[in-house]
């Protein structure tokens, strides 16, 4: 038995109700006028809850666990903010619980409980396929949209407040949320974290000011970066080394350690000193300070028209200092461009929705990822062959949460296909 489980029967009244009775006590008859509102952060799982128990109502806040031993397991008899719960829900009874120094009324479910549900439900998260409903999902296509419309924006909210978590608390900068997210964008899942330290040690002011160099700009990000410490005698590179000498004590910068980045494993493409490169090519080339008073294809227009006129020739024959590779042509990647919209300029929108209460700003995200193409990955090549294909980035960015963040962990109690898929059992 698991827990999520009886917060589902509990929230979705999928109970005889007419059967509940104490546990503890008289065996009196539990009259439930109101589960509650399920809560998913902390405290009791459902506040503001009714039941009427020998003729009393008691309005409060319930609570539930497999066994109601659990309460003290959890501790809750040492948190006052439990003080308030008027019932308790177990699957199995089997100690006393006391609130306030009297025993808290608890119902048992182990035989209320529809077993062939029970089941059906357990038939379907043991299941072993990255998406357990695998077999029988496009039955539900409409709930699957739903569902990828709720994952996206759980996705595109998380990513949007994640940005403030890298600045000042507080903070208002527009600016510096903007710098955040194109460094953590181009950064990707192998060295985004580093890029959101070198974005800590290098502020959008200095990196304003000292633009108007490109080898200037270079030497910055490159310095901070730790990636200027190589035994190499490349005149691109003694250049940069040499400005950063002097930037850096102009500024009284800090850098980082070269072992901070992941060179290993990955694609040369993908090699931080070639994103870095990008990084200060992009800077160079779009003009981010008025980003938000674009119109959202202004915008998904201006990004994929760059062309990245500004990457040093140095690196159509290197992905990193000192190793000559073969040459090709310098250019932004389709790839590299929508991911700077995707992860970087849809979630800065997001933010700012936060800043100024502006839900258009939230409008123009998802209307810049609906103009874009989905993306190609192992998730969403397992998804076509199930049998589902995404239109935009929208539904991809969608299908990636919804894998990620419910498959993965089969929480199929909290997913609208998951739902349909277990009633249509029974």
């Amino acid at each position: 038995m698991q827990e999520e489980y009886l917060h589902y029967l509990w929230r979705m009244k999928r109970l005889d109700f007419s059967q509940l009775i104490l546990a503890n006590g008289s065996k009196q008859p539990v009259y439930v006028e109101e589960v509650g509102w399920y809560n998913l952060d902390a405290g009791p799982d459902f506040f503001n809850g009714t039941v009427v128990v020998d003729g009393l109502r008691w309005s409060g806040n319930i609570e539930l666990h497999i066994k109601s031993s659990d309460w003290y397991a959890h501790q809750h008899h040492l948190d006052e903010a439990y003080n308030n719960v008027v019932l308790h829900v177990v699957y199995e009874h089997d100690k006393e619980v006391y609130v306030n120094g009297a025993v808290l009324p608890t119902i048992e479910l182990k035989e209320v409980i529809d077993k062939n549900h029970y089941l059906n439900y357990t038939s379907v998260i043991n299941n072993v396929q990255k998406v357990p409903c695998y077999k029988t999902v496009m039955e539900h296509k409409l709930a699957l949209l739903q569902q990828i419309d709720v994952s996206f924006l759980h996705r595109i909210e998380r990513k949007g407040l994640g940005l403030f978590d890298e600045v000042e608390k507080g903070t208002r900068d527009k600016i510096a949320l903007l710098f955040v997210a194109l460094f953590k964008a181009v950064g990707g899942r192998t060295n985004g974290l580093p890029m959101q330290e070198l974005v800590k040690l290098l502020p959008y002011t200095i990196i304003s000011k000292e633009k108007w160099d490109p080898i200037r700009l270079e030497a910055l990000l490159f310095g901070c970066a730790g990636l200027l410490n190589e035994e190499c005698t490349d005149f691109y590179y003694l250049r940069l080394k040499d400005q950063w000498r002097f930037l850096k004590g102009k500024h009284q910068l800090s850098e980082m350690k070269r072992n901070s980045w992941k060179f290993g494993g990955i694609r040369p493409y993908s090699f931080p000193s070639f994103l870095i490169a990008q990084l200060s090519a992009l800077l160079l080339e779009f003009d981010f300070i008025n980003l938000e008073k674009l119109k959202s294809d202004e915008i998904v227009q201006r990004i994929l028209s760059l062309k990245g006129n500004y990457i040093h020739p140095y690196w159509e024959t290197h992905f990193v200092f000192g190793k000559l590779s073969s040459k090709r042509k310098l250019k932004f990647s389709t790839l590299f461009k929508t991911n700077i919209l995707i992860n970087g300029i849809a979630p800065y929108f997001v933010a700012l929705k936060h800043i100024d209460g502006n839900f258009s700003h939230t409008d123009k995200a998802i209307e810049m990822l609906e103009k874009l193409p989905p993306e190609t990955n192992s998730i969403t090549n397992y998804w076509k062959n199930i049998g589902f294909t995404p239109k935009n980035a929208l539904e991809s960015q969608g299908l990636l949460e919804l894998n990620n963040e419910f498959c993965n962990f089969k929480k199929c109690l909290s997913c609208k296909v998951g739902v349909e898929v277990l009633e249509k059992k029974i």
